[in-house]
């Protein structure tokens, strides 16, 4: 699978804001304050975007070429890269604890075989949502 991804960003500076537009991903808009930040910004808004793609198994979108892209006064065009196995990384699942009541004759078998509670869990709740 591919691990790195690289797409053209539109940034525009004004006096209080820098917006981020990403041509190839529809209505994505974001901005920052400072000027160092507008990098990281981009790139860990690209890191979601393609992992809400490949999660839900879409086809991403191709890369704009550079001429093909329409800018208006004061915009310019840069290229952001990401390596999607270090974003990934830092992109965490929070979790929350659950109480449920089951059967004790259940619960002394299923212990006796070793089953993570937790995880027959969260894959029978996916099974009966229709996730992945």
């Amino acid at each position: 699978m591919k691990e790195n991804f690289t797409y053209p960003v539109i940034i525009k500076k004004s006096e209080e804001y820098i917006d981020i537009i990403f041509p190839d991903f529809k209505n994505t808009v974001t901005s920052v304050m400072n000027e160092d930040d507008y990098i990281t910004a981009s790139q860990e808004l690209l890191a979601l975007l393609i992992k809400d793609y490949l999660d839900e198994d879409k086809l991403l979108p191709e890369p704009s070429m550079i001429e093909d892209i329409e800018l208006i006064e004061d915009q310019y065009i840069i290229f952001i890269n990401v390596w999607m196995p270090y974003h990934q990384s830092t992109i965490k699942e929070t979790y929350v604890k659950k109480t449920l009541t089951i059967p004790s004759w259940l619960n002394i078998l299923a212990k006796n075989s070793n089953i993570n509670f937790s995880q027959l869990l969260v894959k029978a709740l996916k099974d009966e949502l229709n996730l992945k």
